[in-house]
């Protein structure tokens, strides 16, 4: 997580500094105006702490002037790792001058390692506009993956609610993988 660099443009500056503390690391992004009324200035920071075994925090927001309207964006998120399970959520939020515009994202998984050989998963999803028209975007997963020598099978079922805001946008999805590595 952190700024993406930001737009593309003369004399922008991107710094990450990890040596503040142990496990913390601090990125930050600037692109001034260019002086048109093309080219505006970006913002963005963010920091990530991974000082815990097996723990992976961040938070990172910008604000981009860029486009006709200021857009703000945050995005958090954690991932823990202990023993077997790894469990990791994340939270997006775009704010928008634009009417209509704003937008949330929130996504949630688990994997458990059974062994060194077989693993499952399972995710969920939703994503909320602020349109009023539009119906609530959800999605589930499972998913498994199975390796013995040089042989992998994998798999997953995926469903998805109101896809792009539309109530009859409800679909489903399978996937099975067979590989061989000699």
């Amino acid at each position: 997580t952190g700024p993406d660099g930001g737009t593309a443009g003369d004399n922008n500056w991107t710094y990450t500094n990890t040596d503040m503390m142990d496990g913390v690391t601090l990125m930050l992004h600037f692109q001034p105006s260019g002086g048109t009324a093309d080219v505006k200035s970006t913002t963005e920071y963010g920091i990530k702490y991974t000082g815990i075994e097996g723990l992976d925090v961040g938070f990172a927001a910008g604000d981009n002037e860029s486009a006709a309207a200021v857009v703000e964006n945050t995005v958090m998120y954690a991932k823990y790792a202990i023993d077997a399970f790894t469990i990791g959520v994340q939270d997006n939020s775009t704010d928008s001058e634009t009417a209509n515009a704003d937008s949330d994202f929130r996504a949630y998984g688990v994997s458990y390692a059974v062994n060194d050989d077989f693993s499952i998963g399972y995710s969920y999803h939703e994503y909320e506009t602020e349109v009023t028209t539009d119906q609530d975007q959800e999605s589930t997963g499972v998913s498994f993956s199975y390796t013995s020598g040089g042989m992998t099978l994998g798999g997953a079922m995926n469903e998805v609610e109101s896809m792009d805001g539309v109530a009859t946008g409800d679909y489903e999805g399978y996937e099975f993988n067979l590989s061989f590595a000699f």
